[in-house]
């Protein structure tokens, strides 16, 4: 339940609080009474009251002044106050605002207006605090969300590197910015010992912690690994707890030590250092005990990597696969689009590439067109599923599926950028489509695009009620309908340009890690848009390169039968158009100057890769690799 309202009645006249207290006391509201300006001071800073009635004439501090004390006092500062005088000129009215009164009622008093007027005050005050609980609930939500980024940021760190002391370097990156200390280390239990040494700094030098082996049980790091619970200095007065840290000649006040546990045992310590004292409060705490897991779970093992990295991405492709799904779930129930979402979507991404929308854009395009039939769910089976031509009224309702996608996907943040093709792609160029009517530059562009390949589609394959048109009667089609139906340009590039490249292929992609998992996860990332191999080792790739036509190799620089360079420079021999990236938690400047030299290799991508740049950089070289074919199309007339 609600807490009542309280209202702080102010007047050095008995009989004026009684009067009031009669007035109000059948209202539900809550009373307190002040008989002077100082009681009234003292009773607003204890009681916090949501309402102030004070009365002008009064000895010693008048309401006027009682008013502007309270607005200079923070902790009152927003508290309504309504001033109850005899005083009734101009000039009164004026200082009572002047002092900060929110509202002015002459004695003798209307008792029904004075009523109403309390209860919108104490209404608007009581909007006031909700809208302040809502921001501060708003606040601490993007702290988690920041928070939760960080997390993922660090996921991803833990994921995409091979070498353990880079993934805990970009950790202790995470946690000095996020908990905002000074300086951070992490100790690592030597193998098969009780030996804790420190194998990554942040904030301080090396130099500056202790050189030799700490064991179990000695000094700060080892206390906490022996006890496996945070060490926090100055405040732990628990029997035989460290009293200094290793950093306290050094102008460091404030120390925690956190334990590193995975699977149940102590892999390290990690230590964070201030200069000043903390006080922090619990989620700061609960936080950094989250940065540590997520330390030990980079420190477990270094199989733990490839397992990792597959979780990570395929949590960073549950989205899409979801999608994916629910694409399918529409197409069981409505058999004459049968594959239609997984054909439209492809066509749609190359037309969008040779508009030359950029990667980023292109994921929230396929996003769009996987859905673009997803309103459908809210249309009866009678009429999605009905053989025969549909009634007028039937009509009706299936034109309604755009604005169902709508009403559907807009709650769905994550998919907002993608509901241009759900919600729009039956409008039409001259403004005579659906739902809203919209005309030329009006309509989306991601809208345009796919509303004709859509067409395109629908007309190139079987459906119960005619057969496929022949693909030059399609083309005729489409070219009728430009201007009209579709984008000029957009058809113009479409019919010139996409349907007439059959031989320029996505392209194949060639991936090599040594690292099964690493593989797979790459392969994941690219798959959507590339047909993609993979292989483990150097001879396996070779093999693939002999058999298949492979546009572009993605491999890793340090794998144990050949480098990465040796690969690429044995693969152009082989295919000496291909092209190459080198992929690598290891920046070898002479590894790259070597395959720079090569001629066919376009550049390094350094682990932890995020999608995105991984996708942007594959596709940059895809371009590359298809730029000679385009531009002989191009002079033969083929392409304009």
């Amino acid at each position: 339940m609600s807490q009542p309202t309280t209202i702080l009645i102010v007047d050095d006249e008995p009989s004026g609080c009684e009067i009031l207290a009669a007035l109000l006391h059948t209202q539900g509201y809550q009373l307190a009474f002040a008989a002077g300006g100082a009681d009234a001071l003292a009773q607003a800073a204890k009681l916090q009251p949501d309402l102030i009635l004070l009365d002008v004439m009064m000895p010693e501090i008048n309401g006027f002044e009682v008013c502007r004390r309270l607005r200079a006092d923070p902790a009152v500062a927003e508290v309504p106050i309504v001033l109850v005088t005899a005083l009734d000129d101009r000039g009164s009215r004026l200082e009572g605002i002047e002092a900060g009164a929110d509202d002015f009622v002459t004695k003798p008093f209307d008792r029904t207006e004075l009523r109403a007027r309390i209860r919108a005050i104490t209404r608007l005050n009581r909007y006031r605090h909700d809208i302040s609980a809502r921001k501060q609930a708003e606040a601490r939500g993007q702290r988690q969300i920041e928070r939760l980024a960080a997390m993922q940021a660090i996921d991803a760190a833990i994921v995409s590197s091979l070498d353990l002391k880079v993934t805990l370097n970009v950790i202790l990156d995470q946690v000095t910015s996020l908990l905002q200390i000074d300086a951070a280390a992490v100790l690592l239990r030597v193998a098969a010992s009780q030996v804790l040494e420190y194998v990554a700094v942040r904030g301080i030098r090396r130099d500056m912690l202790p050189t030799l082996g700490t064991q179990f049980g000695a000094n700060c790091a080892g206390y906490v690994a022996q006890q496996r619970r945070i060490l926090r200095l100055p405040g732990d007065d628990m029997p035989g707890a460290p009293t200094e840290h290793p950093l306290r000649d050094q102008g460091f006040a404030t120390y925690y030590g956190v334990p590193l546990v995975a699977k149940g045992r102590v892999e390290g310590v990690l230590e964070i250092f201030h200069r000043t004292a903390l006080d922090p409060d619990p989620e700061w705490q609960e936080f950094l005990e989250t940065l540590a897991g997520q330390a030990a779970i980079a420190i477990d093992h270094a199989a733990l990597f490839d397992s990792m990295q597959r979780a990570n991405v395929e949590l960073s492709l549950a989205y899409d696969t979801t999608l994916e799904g629910w694409a399918r779930a529409l197409e069981l129930r409505d058999k004459e689009t049968e594959g239609h979402s997984q054909r439209v979507t492809a066509m749609t991404l190359r037309l969008a590439r040779a508009l030359g929308l950029r990667e980023a854009e292109l994921a929230h395009i396929r996003r769009g067109a996987l859905l673009h039939d997803i309103g459908k769910m809210g249309i009866p089976d009678n009429i999605l599923l009905k053989p025969g031509p549909l009634s007028e009224a039937e009509w009706e309702v299936m034109r309604r599926h755009p604005t169902y996608a709508y009403q559907l996907l807009a709650p769905i943040a994550y998919l907002r950028p993608a509901l241009d093709i759900p919600y729009c792609h039956h409008e039409r160029w001259d403004g005579s489509g659906y739902p809203r009517g919209l005309a030329g530059e009006q309509i989306p562009l991601t809208a345009r695009i796919f509303a004709l390949v859509d067409v395109w589609d629908a007309l190139s394959r079987d459906r119960p009620y005619r057969k496929a048109w022949p693909a030059p009667q399609v083309r005729e089609h489409i070219r009728s309908l430009a201007g009209s139906h579709f984008d000029p340009q957009i058809a113009e590039v479409f019919l010139n340009s996409v349907l007439a490249e059959p031989a320029l292929l996505p392209g194949a992609i060639l991936v090599v890690d040594d690292q099964v998992d690493n593989a797979q996860a790459m392969s994941r990332t690219l798959s959507d848009l590339f047909h993609v191999f993979t292989a483990h080792s150097g001879a396996e790739a070779l093999a693939i390169v002999a058999r298949e036509e492979i546009a572009v190799i993605l491999t890793d620089q340090r794998m144990p039968d050949l480098t990465g360079v040796e690969l690429l420079e044995r693969a152009k021999h082989i295919r000496p158009a291909a092209l190459g990236l080198l992929c690598s938690a290891y920046f070898d400047r002479q590894a790259l100057a070597d395959a720079l030299n090569l001629g066919t290799v376009r550049g390094f991508i350094h682990k932890p890769w995020r999608l995105e740049e991984l996708r942007q950089r594959v596709s940059e070289v895809i371009q590359q690799y298809h730029a000679p074919a385009r531009d002989d199309l191009s002079a033969s007339g083929i392409v304009k």
